[in-house]
């Protein structure tokens, strides 16, 4: 009897054993399972990133035309056209596929947005058939426009100064709080700004200290011109220098200041730097003016040898030939800062930060023209 429970005892143990078995083989083949999903689920993944990419560079590579105008070495907008390419393990890291990239881009060379639809496919390890696809809007727009926010600054737009007005009035200007700015050019004269046009609308014949005191002023048709006089080769101004405005056609009248560039921080002067203003009335409201400022004085009428050469600003798109500082000037129906000169006495023009002047002026001995050239007043 003892004999058969043992027997019994041994063929339990076998039986366990089996099942243990089978559950271990069953486990591991399930672990086998999940493992293999999880390396399919992570190639996809990162195939997936690297189609995203691919994507995304297209959308970029096609925002980055660099003009409107069809140009033979530049890419156009109106070069701009569907396609589609192939790519076999990117260049940052294998992936084990191809991905065919194709793009589409609705509309016609004409509309000023295009929709774009860029889709990546590619086959995954178990050859199942992936895709994305991105989506966005090209919009038609000049590149140079950028410059256009440099200098010299736009007149009469509504971009605003950090003192929330246009950007043509005077930085030294005092807000009067009525919509209105004035700048005090001397104390039997002062000029008066609209904040939102930038335009001078009143002339006082009096130092003014707030809105009231607008009542004695009288109403003006008038724009200004203004800007910075500069030194390269000598450190002091010519001799009783000012503004002479005989060659400004179109006008009723022009009024000058010029003096110490001002720090509006701190109240002092610039060193090397004169400021001037000059308000240029005309007839009727919106009336335009043409002609030339000049630089004068003594100093440049007969004194030391001088040149006077403006900073001729380059094109860009938007920006007006009186607004680059292009002289004579032409039908100008607009304020105008940032109008700048140096004073050089060098052999020629100077460069200055990386912008080159134009001459003006010649106030040399040797321009048998000189006087003429270079007004005494």
């Amino acid at each position: 009897m003892n004999s058969t429970l043992h027997a019994r005892a041994r063929g339990f143990s076998i039986l366990e054993a089996l099942i243990a078995l089978v559950l271990v083989a069953f486990g591991l083949l399930t672990l086998m399972g999940v493992t293999m999903k999880l390396a399919r689920s992570e190639d996809v993944a990162r195939q997936r990133g690297e189609a995203a990419r691919l994507a995304q560079e297209r959308i970029e590579a096609i925002r980055s035309y660099t003009q409107i105008d069809t140009s033979a070495t530049t890419l156009a907008w109106s070069d701009l056209a569907s396609g589609n390419d192939s790519i076999v393990n990117s260049v940052d890291y294998s992936t084990n596929t191809t991905f065919n990239r194709s793009w589409q881009l609705l509309g016609a060379a004409t509309d000023p947005m295009r929709r774009l639809q860029v889709t990546v496919n590619w086959l995954d390890r178990t050859n199942t058939a992936q895709t994305l696809s991105y989506g966005t809007v090209i919009s038609q727009t000049d590149p140079r426009d950028v410059g256009s926010l440099g200098f010299p600054l736009p007149a009469n737009t509504t971009l605003k100064r950090p003192k929330n007005r246009n950007l043509n009035i005077p930085v030294p200007a005092v807000d009067l709080g009525n919509g209105q700015s004035v700048v005090q050019l001397q104390s039997n004269f002062a000029v008066v700004f609209s904040n939102e046009s930038g335009y001078v609308v009143k002339t006082c014949a009096f130092t003014v200290h707030t809105a009231a005191d607008l009542a004695g002023c009288t109403t003006a048709n008038a724009y200004i011109i203004a800007g910075y006089v500069s030194l390269d080769g000598t450190n002091s101004f010519p001799a009783g220098l000012t503004l002479n405005t005989a060659l400004v056609t179109g006008s009723t009248g022009v009024t000058c200041s010029l003096g110490s560039a001002v720090d509006p921080s701190s109240g002092n002067a610039i060193a090397g730097y004169d400021y001037y203003l000059c308000v240029v009335s005309v007839p009727t409201s919106g009336a335009p003016w043409s002609g030339t400022v000049r630089l004068a004085g003594t100093g440049l009428n007969s004194g030391s040898n001088y040149l006077v050469c403006r900073f001729q600003y380059p094109s860009a798109s938007g920006v007006t030939a009186n607004q680059r500082n292009v002289q004579p000037y032409s039908a100008v129906n607009e304020s105008l800062d940032n109008q700048n000169y140096v004073i050089a006495t060098g052999g020629n023009c100077p460069t200055v930060s990386s912008l080159p002047t134009t001459l003006h002026q010649n106030c040399r001995s040797s321009n048998a023209n000189r006087v003429i050239d270079c007004p005494a007043s």
